[in-house]
């Protein structure tokens, strides 16, 4: 009767262990895959970075550019803003 029980604790144990280890080998590999993703958050993150600072630059020379055309406008052709068709309206 001894022996029954004690090889059922010990078959117990062993599946307890077992448990463990895979719970263990579990959470390692989310921890590894966890790294992964914020090494590609990183690389994201630095990426639209440097998106929105391309964005800022490109607006910021059509602004000029358009300032610069209305001002050739405005030499050339009267000042457009000043006067309007419309405003007698």
């Amino acid at each position: 009767m001894y022996l029954r029980e004690n090889d059922m604790t010990l078959r117990e144990n062993e599946l307890i262990l077992q448990y463990l280890r895979n719970i263990t080998s579990k959470i390692s590999t989310l921890f590894e895959r966890i790294e992964t993703l914020e090494a590609k958050v990183i690389a994201l993150g630095q990426a639209c970075r440097t998106a929105f600072g391309q964005c800022k630059e490109v607006v910021n020379k059509l602004a000029e550019a358009t300032e610069e055309t209305r001002m050739d406008l405005a030499e050339y052709g009267g000042v457009i803003e000043a006067e309007s068709f419309f405003n007698g309206c």
